[in-house]
């Protein structure tokens, strides 16, 4: 054999090699080492496996009207579910995210912050009572079947949730959440993103 055949298999070997190797070790580490890998995760928040549509009702705006089909869509959603007044537990949150929203920089222009009050007359208020801290906080009533707070409900009253630009219930932030794992996990949304 010439050395010009022996060194052309060597290459091919080396090429079969490189390009298979990885997906012989994935397929190993999957099926027949499943301890070996690794069981952290990169996103802070819970996230909703598989993504849940919000409903397909639609929200109230303060004035009673149908907020319409866009009022969760096209940006990416910080949801709150507020009581029926917006008490210290709830300015809380709603400032979190404010400041959350506020550190995105450009990038904020695709994120927004809702609140949803139980009723049209408690959106009313709230957003009487906040407009002057929060001026881009988008307040809507739920609708009169409670549909959303159904769709959300939870133990933990002070709860977040995080709804895709193309309406989908993508994660759920625990009332004592920390400002910086949101915020990093928005970031990184946007970041891989092309929507909203």
């Amino acid at each position: 054999m010439t050395s010009s055949v022996v060194r052309g298999r060597q290459q091919f070997l080396l090429l079969a090699a490189l390009f298979f190797g990885p997906l012989i070790a994935a397929v190993l580490l999957y099926f027949v080492f499943p301890q070996w890998v690794p069981e952290q995760r990169t996103n802070y928040g819970e996230l909703v496996a598989p993504a849940r549509p919000i409903p397909a009702a639609n929200l109230l705006q303060v004035d009673g009207q149908p907020a319409g089909d866009g009022a969760l869509r096209g940006k990416w959603s910080f949801v709150f579910v507020g009581a029926e007044r917006c008490d210290d537990a709830c300015r809380d949150k709603l400032y979190q995210i404010r400041q959350i929203r506020t550190l995105l920089n450009e990038k904020r222009v695709r994120v927004q912050r809702v609140y949803i009050a139980p009723t049209v007359a408690s959106a009313a208020g709230a957003a009487e009572a906040l407009h002057e801290l929060h001026p881009d906080l988008h307040v809507f009533a739920d609708t009169d079947n409670a549909d959303y707070r159904r769709f959300f409900a939870g133990d933990d009253p002070r709860a977040l949730f995080l709804i895709d630009p193309l309406g989908n219930w993508l994660m759920l932030y625990p009332g004592d959440a920390d400002s910086e794992g949101i915020l990093k996990d928005i970031r990184r949304l946007l970041r891989i993103s092309q929507i909203g």
